[in-house]
């Protein structure tokens, strides 16, 4: 019996681009928590964004997905 193989398009992960650095990276996070531990940042100097849509931390996160973490920067 011929076991079925999975070939994936993209590499395994999630697409994350860092703002303002413009940086692209391919991470394994299952969740936006995970991933913000991985980047080392924190979510409150920092917006999530997948599909022009703010994540909050305990938002799961699928292969394929296409993320933008953008630096927040407060002066005042």
């Amino acid at each position: 019996m011929q076991e079925d193989k999975v070939v994936y398009t993209k590499p395994y992960g999630v697409t994350v681009t860092l703002q303002p650095q413009n940086e692209t990276r391919t991470l394994k996070a299952r969740s936006v928590r995970q991933l913000l531990n991985i980047i080392k940042a924190s979510p409150a100097t920092v917006l999530v964004i997948r599909n022009n849509e703010l994540l909050t931390s305990d938002r799961k996160l699928s292969h394929g997905d296409e993320i933008i973490v953008r630096t927040v920067v407060s002066s005042g």
